[in-house]
């Protein structure tokens, strides 16, 4: 076993790219299985009513990977060419797994086939594609309907599972809102972060930062109708040692101006060029930093994420009690 350790930064990224063209190989040669096993029905000799059933039971697959080879495996058999672009990486499993089961919905609601110059056309539009952008490609290319109504069910924990449909623009503002409170809810889960802020509105309209979680309906909206008017509890003034500090800082309409310029991580790559470009945990730096003498001037300061905050901390460090 190789000792990882032993291995610089270069030496790393080159194993674990390395690596990851081996394990795409590897998935080529497991599609290729599955289409055979599909071909041939094998898994029915082996007693299992299905290819699904047999990916899942018998060779040990979640549900959701089972479906998404199967999928890969059928549109291997129906379009050869897309081993290339499973090889390379250029297509993912998910996006397949998206495409097929929008064929699927075509099929079903306008009982037209998708063809396969069809689905070349758009899986070549997916290329190099995130899973959000992918979505949007799919759905627009065949013109898939909007689902507008909310659906809420109660499971059997009393937890309630929502199925609701977001405007581009009230989605976006949502993701902006988890990217700026990212320090304080790190997790992307809608969920968390929905609770979140419930409790930051139940808090300060009334007074209590107890969670809502057991709360008695009735009883939440009496509160909440006697509470509609109370005002905003006023901070208290900076005591003398909170006021050094924010000295200390920059400014209010410094941060804002900062961060309405800078939306994602600054940092940049001296050897590839590539920009970090991350929106998550984002944090504000002085590019020339306090103890060298650097202010807090706008042009001094640049938004890093958290871990290229730490990483410029870190070596900025060693050369502060080297010098």
């Amino acid at each position: 076993m190789m000792n990882l350790k032993m291995l610089n930064q270069t030496e790393l990224d080159q194993r674990i790219k390395s690596l990851a063209q081996k394990e795409r190989d590897l998935l080529y040669e497991v599609l290729l299985t599955i289409k055979e096993i599909d071909c041939r029905r094998t898994y029915l000799e082996l007693g299992f009513g299905s290819l699904f059933d047999y990916l899942v039971q018998g060779v040990g697959y979640s549900e959701g990977s089972a479906q998404r080879r199967i999928d890969a495996a059928r549109l291997l058999k129906e379009i050869p060419d897309i081993a290339v672009k499973i090889q390379s990486g250029e297509i993912k499993l998910n996006q397949i797994s998206m495409l097929q089961k929008a064929s699927r919905e075509v099929f079903k609601t306008q009982s037209k086939k998708v063809s396969a110059q069809e689905k070349i056309e758009i899986l070549a539009s997916l290329c190099h594609k995130n899973h959000t952008q992918s979505q949007q490609q799919v759905t627009e290319f065949f013109d898939l309907p909007v689902i507008e109504a909310t659906k809420q069910t109660v499971q059997a924990d009393a937890s309630v599972r929502f199925e609701l449909t977001l405007s581009k623009e009230a989605f976006a503002k949502i993701k902006r809102a988890q990217e700026l409170l990212s320090h304080t809810v790190s997790n992307a889960d809608l969920g968390q972060f929905f609770e979140f802020l419930a409790d930051k509105v139940i808090a300060q309209k009334t007074g209590s930062k107890s969670s809502a979680k057991n709360a008695d309906p009735v009883t939440t909206k009496a509160t909440c109708r006697q509470s509609s008017n109370t005002s905003i509890v006023a901070e208290p003034k900076l005591t003398a040692t909170v006021a050094a500090k924010e000295a200390n800082r920059p400014s209010l309409k410094i941060k804002r101006l900062l961060h309405g310029e800078q939306k994602c991580c600054q940092y940049i790559d001296p050897k590839t060029g590539r920009q970090c470009n991350s929106s998550w945990k984002l944090q504000i730096d002085h590019k020339h930093s306090q103890w060298a003498g650097g202010d807090h001037s706008f042009q001094n300061l640049q938004i890093l994420c958290a871990g290229h905050n730490k990483m410029k901390y870190r070596k900025e460090t060693a050369i502060k009690y080297l010098s």
